[in-house]
């Protein structure tokens, strides 16, 4: 096996591709970060009284319209935050090609423009389904479980 846990895998990725190769990526992971967490936990509240309604003083939601609320805002802030999850996983991916020090993206901003330009603003949304899914199902189990 060629990466062997944390440890293992941190020196295989420093031997083959240097230190920085562990920060690929970064960048659009933060981007990521902000724009969904910011969507999802900031609507997670609205969505929740748009499902449950007016609830009589001390009442509290039922758990499947937590769940349901919960669902709705990760499938919304993976939709609007997935083209930084697909420039995330571009940058963490590629390598130095043949030893030469040119690298297929230059950095994020690159990462972006290059999609764009070669596979359509579509390319942007690429694996949506797969991450919509994922993401909600995460995304219900943190808020709802939370509140």
């Amino acid at each position: 096996m060629k990466y062997r846990g944390l440890v293992g895998t941190t020196k295989t990725v420093i031997a083959e591709e240097g230190a920085g190769a562990l920060w690929n990526g970064l960048t659009a992971g933060l981007h990521r970060q902000i724009l969904f967490s910011g969507i999802r936990v900031g609507l997670y509240q609205p969505v929740k009284n748009l499902i449950t309604g007016d609830l009589p003083e001390g009442q509290n939601p039922l758990l499947y319209q937590k769940m349901m609320a919960a669902s709705i805002t990760g499938a919304i802030g993976i939709t609007v935050a997935n083209p930084t999850d697909v420039v995330k996983v571009r940058l963490q991916n590629q390598r130095k090609v043949l030893n030469m020090d040119s690298l297929h993206y230059s950095g994020t901003m690159d990462c972006y423009r290059k999609i764009i330009k070669h596979e359509g603003i579509k390319g942007l949304w690429t694996s949506w389904s797969a991450n919509c899914f994922r993401n909600s199902v995460i995304n219900c189990a943190e808020l709802a479980s939370y509140d």
